[in-house]
Formats: C-alpha cells, sequence, structure tokens
C-alpha cells in the first residue's frame, strides 16, 4: 500500500468508514431487539446501528467537498455521470450474471437487478443537476435545498412524531419517500460547505447527540407502527436525524491527519478503494448466500457482524485495487 500524494486523509478516512457502514447494514443478520406482540423500544446495539445511517450520506458529502467548487463544464460532468451509469448497469449486469447462473433461471435478467447500485445512478443524476443549478443564480441553490429540506427531511420527521404518539394510525404513503434520491443534494452541498468551515468541537457532539436521539425516535416509531424490526440504513437516508448525525461525523473527521503509520496507510488503501468496497461486498455477499444459504437465516452477535464486516470490506478492497491494476480498470476509473 503505497502512500498517496495529495490526498486528504481526513476525506479517506470519512470513506472508509462510509464503506464500513454501508457493509455492516448489508450484513445486518443482528438481532435488534424487537419482539412480535411487544411495544418496542431500541436496545443499546439498535442505536450503535442506527450509526449506518450515515454510510450513504457521507459518501455523498465527501463528493460535494471534492466536486462542487470546481464547477465542471457540461462535458466534464457529462463524462463523470456518464462513468457512473455505465459502472452501475455494468455491476448490475454481474450481479444478474450470477443471479442466473445460480438459478439456471434466465428471469434473473431484469432491470430490477440494476438497482443493487441505484447509488451509483443516483450520484450521476447529482453531477447533472449540480451543473444545471450552477448555471443558475445563487439564491436558486438556496430554494432547491430549502425545498429538499422540508421534502422529504421536514415531512419525515412529522410523520414519525405522529407515528411515535399514534402507532395505529393509518398513513399515507407519502411517508419517508426519498424524492427520487435527490435528497441527495442537500448532502452534496453541506458537505462542500463544511470543507471550507471549521466547526467547535462541542457543537458537533450535541448535533451528534441530537441527530441519534431523533434517529432512536424514528426506529421507535416506525417498528411499532409496522411491527417488524427496524435496521435503519436506507431508510434513514432522508431523515433529520441522518442529517445532523452525518454532518458532525463529517465536521470531526474532515480535517483529520495523524503521521505516517501502517494504520495511515491502511486507511488511504480502504478510502482509495471505497467505490469498490461498495460494488464487491454485494457481489461477494450474494455468491456467499448461494453457497451457504443457511446463513442468512442466522441472527449474529454483534461483535460477530462487525467482524464479518470488516472480512467483506478489507477483501472488497482488495479486490477492487487488484481490478484497478488489470485491464478491466475501466470499470473503476470514476
Amino acid at each position: 500500500m503505497k502512500e498517496n500524494k495529495g490526498r486528504i486523509f481526513g476525506y479517506d478516512a470519512l470513506k472508509a468508514l462510509a464503506a464500513f457502514f454501508v457493509v455492516l447494514y448489508h450484513v445486518g443478520m443482528v438481532d435488534m431487539g424487537y419482539r412480535e406482540g411487544e411495544y418496542y423500544y431500541p436496545t443499546l446495539v439498535q442505536v450503535l446501528w442506527l450509526f449506518c445511517a450515515c454510510g450513504v450520506p457521507l459518501f455523498f458529502m465527501v463528493n460535494g467537498a471534492l466536486t462542487v467548487h470546481r464547477n465542471y463544464n457540461l462535458k466534464k460532468s457529462a463524462k463523470k455521470a456518464g462513468r457512473l451509469v455505465l459502472a452501475g448497469a455494468f455491476w448490475g449486469i454481474v450481479v444478474m450474471c450470477i443471479y442466473a447462473a445460480s438459478n439456471h433461471d434466465m428471469s434473473s435478467f431484469c432491470v430490477g437487478r440494476l438497482t443493487y447500485y441505484w447509488f451509483l445512478f443516483s450520484l450521476a443524476l447529482m453531477y447533472v443537476v449540480n451543473y444545471v443549478i450552477n448555471r443558475l443564480p445563487l439564491w436558486c441553490r438556496y430554494v432547491i435545498i430549502a425545498l429538499l429540506l422540508i421534502f422529504p427531511f421536514v415531512t419525515n420527521l412529522v410523520w414519525d412524531v405522529i407515528l411515535l404518539v399514534t402507532p395505529s394510525i393509518n398513513l399515507p404513503k407519502w411517508g419517508h419517500a426519498g424524492a427520487f434520491t435527490l435528497y441527495g443534494l442537500v448532502y452534496l452541498y453541506v458537505g462542500d460547505y463544511l470543507s471550507r468551515r471549521p466547526i467547535n468541537k462541542w457543537l458537533t457532539f450535541v448535533v451528534a447527540v441530537v441527530g441519534l436521539l431523533l434517529l432512536s425516535m424514528e426506529a421507535t416509531a416506525v417498528a411499532n407502527y409496522k411491527h417488524a424490526q427496524f435496521e435503519g440504513g436506507n431508510y434513514c437516508f432522508p431523515t433529520i436525524g441522518a442529517l445532523l448525525l452525518s454532518l458532525a461525523v463529517f465536521s470531526r473527521l474532515k480535517d483529520w491527519d495523524i503521521k505516517e503509520s501502517l494504520f495511515k496507510r491502511f486507511v488511504v488503501f480502504l478510502g482509495n478503494n471505497a467505490l469498490g468496497i461498495y460494488i464487491f461486498h454485494l457481489i461477494l455477499m450474494i455468491v456467499v448466500g448461494f453457497l451457504r444459504p443457511q446463513l442468512s437465516a442466522i441472527n449474529l452477535h454483534p461483535i460477530t457482524a462487525v467482524a464479518v464486516t470488516l472480512v467483506l470490506t478489507v477483501l472488497s478492497a482488495m479486490i477492487s485495487e487488484g481490478l484497478r491494476r488489470s485491464p478491466l480498470s475501466f470499470s473503476l476509473k470514476l
């Protein structure tokens, strides 16, 4: 693992942490304490697992910090977006082939499988929309962000508060809408804004606590409304709690740096291969699921789940690094 000159260690640490959270959420299979027929209160494991809600938001924020201020022209924006779309489609087809080969069923080839890599398509959309917004007056950006903060962020919070008070109520489907993943623009611009502005350490601590409390409230409300274990993750991204918690984590790590060491090189290695971790851990989990289907039914001990996550994260990074050095490196050069 060679040191990468000119890299910002704090951003590598954030990408490595985000990748870990994404893998941890997908590993799941941990008993969060939900019991059918009982009113659910989050356990300590559930509360800690809610940090997984920072995974994708942190990816968006780091991308915002690295790209928004560059004000890419149309050609550059289209090229970056196109590569993301092609990468998502390519690896989605790989997933389809794995399913088809394992099930001996050509019906595995369906558009729905492409959603495995929805993040790549969402990020591509962010680049295109950001290009358009940067051609508008500055006040337009603030209006768009304000509208996105209202819907879906604030409306989701209102929805959860109503559920917390009246879990038996029958609410419309608008709850926890993601606004077609355009909510990612909020994280993109927040990351850009925070990248140039320090925030008081104690303020970030308070923001993190408030964010975690809101997410815990959400876990309580949704679990008792849906009568099912609440995992966090995807469901949390467009929420005020996830926004506050992600803001705090980003602010604390963005300027972090340490002296040269094996640990620093390891973090840079993971950060440099964060996209590969996102892509390959899903494929590894699918393959393992076919080879050992009984594993998907096991409620892992939280420590075991963390250990499995670390193994999957490192293996995925190693596959990514090997691919980046091969003729197929085009599939990861984004």
